[in-house]
């Protein structure tokens, strides 16, 4: 099932905010803040190409995501497919956060092969994006796994909110 591309294509990356300008750079591949110190990704994404309203990029699961003989677990796949989306929209230099994410398996994920992941947008609607990934081997253009999900566009002050609401908790 290959991944649908939509008819409308945008020729360069959207940029919401001036000040994001070196994260909507295609060329330039921004990473979550748990892989940032490491200086690479722990799920084991490489480099992200953003064409368009399109993303790709290289993955192998590493052997420690095994769950059976030489398949990924699925959290690992669902992490990945959510690491992937989320980072392939703050390339464009938008802010989102994962509002639902589904993960479909059609074959089982190999550990320690070359893989290819692929995403599309597939609408927007105000804040939200409803985005598409497909898992590949990288030879092969059969589909391993699918994930369809919504981002949501953060508003100002989320993580902020999201603290004090800790805060709160903790102190009762």
């Amino acid at each position: 099932m290959p991944i649908r591309h939509s008819a409308k294509q945008r020729t360069k990356p959207a940029s919401r905010r001036s000040d994001t300008r070196s994260m909507s750079d295609p060329a330039i591949t921004v990473m979550c803040g748990g892989c940032r110190n490491r200086g690479r990704c722990r799920l084991g994404l490489g480099e992200i190409t953003i064409i368009g309203d399109a993303a790709h990029a290289p993955v192998r699961c590493a052997p420690h995501f095994q769950a059976g003989p030489n398949v990924a677990h699925g959290g690992w796949t669902a992490a990945m497919f959510d690491d992937i989306i989320g980072r392939s929209l703050t390339q464009r230099g938008l802010r989102t956060v994962t509002g639902n994410l589904t993960v479909d398996f059609f074959n089982p994920v190999p550990v320690g092969e070359a893989m290819i992941v692929e995403v599309v947008t597939e609408s927007r609607a105000g804040r939200r994006w409803t985005m598409q990934a497909m898992l590949r081997l990288e030879r092969d253009p059969s589909p391993l796994a699918r994930a369809i999900g919504v981002w949501v566009e953060r508003r100002e002050g989320h993580f902020e909110r999201h603290e004090a609401a800790m805060r709160d908790y903790r102190a009762r």
